[in-house]
C-alpha cells in the first residue's frame, strides 16, 4: 500500500530555505511518480488522489514560494505540473461518484435498481479512462513532462537568492500573513447569492494558506498554531462538501443529457438532481454560518500574533 507523504518542512528558525524547500518539492515529485504504478494497476483509487494532491501541492508551493524559485523554472514547472494533473482529472472525479455510490442509493432506496443501471454507465466510463490514464502514463511525452520537471527541480536546488539571509522564521510568517489577508478579502466577497465559482475561489484561497500554514508548522511549535490549522480545516471541510455537490450536480445533468436511459432510468436521475440541488442549496447556507464563525476566528488577536514578521 502506498504511503502518504510528509507535508511539514524540515525546517528550524536558521535553515536556508533555497536549500530546504527545494530539496522538499523534488523528493514530493518522486514520491508522485512512485505512486504511478498503483494507479497503473488500479490498486486502489487513493493512488491516483494521492498523485494528484502531490503535484497538486508542488505547483501551488511553486508559486507561493516563489522568491525561492527562479523565475525560469517558474515557466517550466507551472506548465508542466498543470497537464500532468489535468490528465487524470476526470478519472478522479469518476472515482469520486462510485465511491459514493451507496450514498446516492440511499438517498433515493426506491431507485435502487435504476440507480445501480446508471452506476453500470458510470463504471463502465471510469474503466475506459483507466486505460487512457494507463497509456498516457506509458508516453514518450508523459517522460519528457517528468523529466522537465525534475531536472528543473534539481535546478532549483543550486539556485541562491540575493536575499537568502532572510532568516525562514520572518519569511513564513510574511508568507502566512499575507495569505490570510487574501483569504479574508475572498471571505468578505461572499454572500448567499453568491456564484458557485467565488465559493470556490475562496476554498482555493484557503487550500493554500493550509499548505503554508502545515508546511512551515515546524516553526510554530505553539498550540495556538495547531488550533489555526484545525479551525481552517473545519472551514476546508465545508467549502469542500459544497464544491463535491456542485461537481455532483453537474456530472449528474450532464449524464442525463449523454445517457442512453430507459423512462424509469431518467426519472431516477432527475431525482437525483433534485435531492442533491436541495443538499447544495443547505451546504450554502452551512458556509455562510461557519465564514460568520471565521471571521470571529481571524478577528481574534491570537489568531494571527503569531505571524506579525
Amino acid at each position: 500500500m502506498f504511503r502518504k507523504s510528509s507535508f511539514q518542512l524540515p525546517l528550524h528558525t536558521d535553515s536556508e530555505l533555497d536549500f530546504v524547500v527545494s530539496h522538499f518539492l523534488l523528493t514530493e515529485f518522486d514520491y508522485a511518480r512512485s505512486l504511478e504504478q498503483g494507479i497503473v494497476h488500479d490498486l486502489d483509487p487513493e493512488y491516483t488522489h494521492q498523485y494528484r494532491v502531490t503535484l497538486r501541492r508542488i505547483r501551488s508551493l511553486c508559486s507561493l514560494l516563489r522568491e525561492l524559485i527562479p523565475p525560469f523554472e517558474q515557466r517550466i514547472l507551472k506548465p508542466h505540473l498543470r497537464i500532468m494533473m489535468k490528465k487524470t482529472n476526470k478519472l478522479r472525479d469518476l472515482d469520486v461518484f462510485i465511491l459514493d455510490k451507496n450514498q446516492y442509493i440511499e438517498m433515493l432506496p426506491n431507485h435502487k435498481s435504476s440507480l445501480e443501471q446508471l452506476f453500470g454507465f458510470i463504471e463502465a466510463e471510469r474503466a475506459y479512462e483507466q486505460a487512457r490514464v494507463t497509456r498516457w502514463l506509458a508516453t514518450k511525452e508523459y517522460t519528457t513532462h517528468c523529466t522537465l520537471v525534475r531536472n528543473s527541480l534539481l535546478r532549483s536546488t543550486q539556485h541562491e537568492r540575493v536575499d537568502s539571509n532572510v532568516p525562514a522564521l520572518l519569511f513564513a510568517s510574511q508568507k502566512i500573513s499575507d495569505q490570510f489577508k487574501k483569504v479574508d478579502k475572498a471571505r468578505r466577497k461572499i454572500s448567499d447569492k453568491s456564484r458557485d465559482s467565488v465559493i470556490h475561489s475562496m476554498r482555493i484561497k484557503c487550500k493554500a494558506l493550509r499548505y503554508l500554514l502545515e508546511g512551515f508548522s515546524t516553526l510554530y511549535p505553539s498550540q495556538q498554531h495547531k488550533n489555526n490549522v484545525k479551525q481552517l480545516k473545519l472551514l476546508q471541510d465545508k467549502l469542500g462538501d459544497f464544491n463535491d455537490t456542485s461537481s455532483q450536480i453537474e456530472f449528474f445533468a450532464q449524464l442525463k443529457e449523454t445517457a442512453n436511459l430507459d423512462k424509469q432510468d431518467r426519472k431516477a436521475l432527475k431525482k437525483l438532481i433534485n435531492v442533491l440541488s436541495e443538499h447544495h442549496a443547505l451546504s450554502r447556507q452551512t458556509i455562510l454560518t461557519h465564514l460568520s464563525q471565521f471571521e470571529s476566528f481571524i478577528r481574534d488577536t491570537n489568531t494571527q500574533n503569531l505571524y506579525r514578521p
